[in-house]
């Protein structure tokens, strides 16, 4: 029993098992986040956002350029004269 090729579907067939397939479908089609990898035109630094489904991408906001400023260390404790 050779089976002999079959010519290639047509559309309205290609259509009609791709509609067959997804009403037999068992599992749902589930949408996941979308990672955003951006980088800064000031330093060249890397920052990556999840972003959800439906959502727009948040503002870019450089954790080096924007960042919060860095603390002054404090000058050292002069002791109290006694």
């Amino acid at each position: 029993m050779s089976r002999q090729p079959k010519g290639p579907l047509t559309k309205a067939e290609l259509r009609a098992q791709a509609e067959w397939a997804m009403a037999t479908a068992a599992k749902p089609i589930v949408k996941l986040p979308t990672k955003l990898t951006r980088q800064c035109g000031r330093c060249g630094e890397t920052n990556a956002v999840m972003v959800e489904p439906g959502e727009p991408p948040p503002p870019f906001h450089c954790k080096h350029c924007d960042g919060p400023a860095k603390r002054k260390k404090a000058p050292p404790a002069v002791p109290a004269p006694e």
